[in-house]
């Protein structure tokens, strides 16, 4: 090995153990913010990596911290287009702030988030991919009440799954993003509840998640909300969503099983 290639392998090999403790130090300070939700780290295997696309190896998870026995509901959480380039502990920051992490532990619900991230747009492929891996690994899950949301990538990816593999949610919240399209499957969707939210301030996102929802209730669908945040950009309509502790509320209501 030359000096350069052995320089450059004891950067890398030393850069790969600086980083854990620091993931781990902003693990444990959310942990110790958080009162109703632990949230965890999870590294998927090395054989399943291959079939899960260009997600990165680490999502991030959450439990509630009070024990219960009961099988619990799964939400799952796809982030903007802004995290394809973040490092995994500023996504976790980010997330304990504004994204899947913060609203789970707003709304202080006894269920199982999970947020995955991704180096490109999302993929309903390789996300069902990995829900198999999810639902034969975590057993407490109920399978009935399975929910996702996201707010712009995040939106289009929740917005593009559900079309694929509506038969595994039970209720989805897609968000701030545009390009709904007539030749969209509605029908498919027809009795699929479906909560649309877009800062009122969002230029073409606006005018595509209302279309979404009047498309919708056009095609026969009475499990439609829509609702714009009055003043807010993309950026603060990101933010809106995921606070929206009443979108959680009303998701939970339904069930695949009816």
């Amino acid at each position: 090995m030359t000096k350069l290639a052995f320089s450059i392998f004891t950067f890398l090999l030393l850069t790969s153990f600086q980083q854990t403790p620091r993931i781990e130090k902003t693990l444990s300070n959310i942990n110790d913010t958080f009162k109703n939700m632990e949230v965890t780290l999870l590294n998927w295997p090395e054989d399943l990596q291959p079939k899960l696309g260009k997600l990165k190896k680490t999502a991030f998870m959450a439990f509630p911290k009070k024990e219960t026995k009961d099988k619990l509901p799964l939400l799952i959480t796809l982030h903007g287009g802004g995290g394809k380039a973040w490092s995994i502990e500023e996504q976790l920051k980010r997330s304990s702030k504004v994204k899947g992490l913060s609203l789970a532990e707003l709304a202080g619900k006894d269920l199982i988030l999970l947020e995955p991230n991704s180096s490109e747009k999302w993929d309903p492929t390789t996300l069902n991919t990995m829900l198999d891996y999810i639902l034969d690994t975590y057993t407490q899950i109920d399978h009935n009440r399975i929910y996702v949301m996201g707010h712009s990538m995040g939106g289009r990816g929740s917005w593009d799954w559900i079309q694929e593999s509506p038969e595994r949610f039970a209720a989805a919240a897609p968000g701030g993003f545009s390009g709904v399209s007539e030749h969209d499957d509605f029908v498919k969707l027809a009795n699929f509840p479906v909560f649309g939210m877009v800062g009122g301030e969002d230029g073409k996102n606006v005018a595509s998640v209302k279309k979404m929802t009047d498309l919708l209730k056009a095609a026969g669908n009475k499990n439609v909300k829509y609702i714009a945040f009055t003043g807010a950009n993309h950026p603060q309509g990101n933010k809106k969503l995921f606070s929206h502790v009443e979108c959680v509320d009303w998701m939970l209501n339904f069930s695949s099983k009816n």
